[in-house]
């Protein structure tokens, strides 16, 4: 079934999830990441940037678009672009309401793509973070005419051009072992049978199973940070585009591209040379 335009405007989900700090630590461990400040639980436990993906699986995993697509059609889904900012750190075993709004509908040769703006408030109201998270419904048209929302969305990063991504200032290789997606999709309670179903991989065209987007995204955020020693509580905004798959078992480059007072620019590479993350970008601040 095609994807209709006149959804945009339209909340379309809402769920209440607990950020339980077993949850948070699992996904720290998930990504990998070993900096102490994420398992302390004698202080308050830092938590990582893109834990907020794992808590909004929670609904994103129960959304059917209307009209509704088969199994099929949803199966077909693939992550394409990602922006999270977030207004306040998340304390640990609070309880987070996300909603899902509808803010863009488009349409590519390849499919149909549909943007959500993912909304997280606390008991009181107040917002903790808000994502926009884009996907591309491969081999699915589009009901309507193409539009946004008047809701007003944070612009993402600004592309990069291939001459910027070839002035690298650091570069870190990071293995992908061959149960890392197993190990990811645990930790994080992400699961989408494309990362852990051999059979469900090659049904969809793969010769095997991917690593997670946003896996690929949480380990680069770890690493550039680290590179220029940028504790992860100080990480207000996490963008990027998704782009070549990440293969299990094989090496990724994670590359830094940009150093400023307030933001840095990365990439990621595959073990092919492709990027699997491009435009990357992390803001921080006090």
């Amino acid at each position: 079934m095609p994807l209709d335009a006149a959804s945009v405007n339209r909340t379309v989900g809402r769920a209440r999830v607990v950020c339980e700090p077993r949850w948070i630590m699992s996904y720290a461990a998930g990504v990998p990441d070993a900096r102490p400040e994420l398992y302390d639980t004698r202080t308050n436990l830092v938590v990582h940037p893109m834990f907020t993906a794992a808590v909004e699986w929670q609904l994103l995993g129960a959304l059917r678009p209307e009209p509704p697509m088969t199994l099929d059609e949803l199966r077909r889904g693939v992550h394409v672009a990602h922006d999270v900012v977030i207004e306040r750190a998340i304390e640990v075993g609070e309880t987070v309401e996300i909603t899902a709004e509808v803010v863009d509908v488009g349409r590519r040769a390849t499919g149909a793509t549909q943007t959500l703006l993912l909304h997280a408030r606390d008991v009181a109201g107040g917002t903790v973070w808000r994502t926009t998270h884009t996907s591309l419904f491969l081999g699915v048209d589009v009901l309507g005419a193409p539009g946004w929302s008047t809701t007003p969305v944070r612009p993402s990063t600004a592309r990069s051009s291939d001459r910027e991504a070839e002035n690298v200032i650091a570069e870190r290789r990071s293995f992908i072992r061959p149960v890392d997606a197993h190990v990811y999709s645990e930790c994080a309670r992400i699961w989408n049978p494309i990362h852990t179903d051999v059979a469900v991989a090659n049904r969809l065209g793969l010769a095997a199973p991917i690593l997670h987007g946003t896996a690929t995204l949480a380990r680069a955020v770890s690493i550039v940070t680290e590179l220029v020693d940028v504790p992860l509580a100080a990480v207000r905004r996490v963008a990027c585009r998704f782009g070549a798959v990440v293969g299990l078992g094989a090496d990724i480059r994670v590359r830094l591209l940009d150093t400023s007072s307030s933001r840095l620019g990365f990439e990621v590479r595959n073990a092919r040379g492709e990027r699997a993350v491009r435009d990357g970008l992390i803001a921080f601040g006090p």
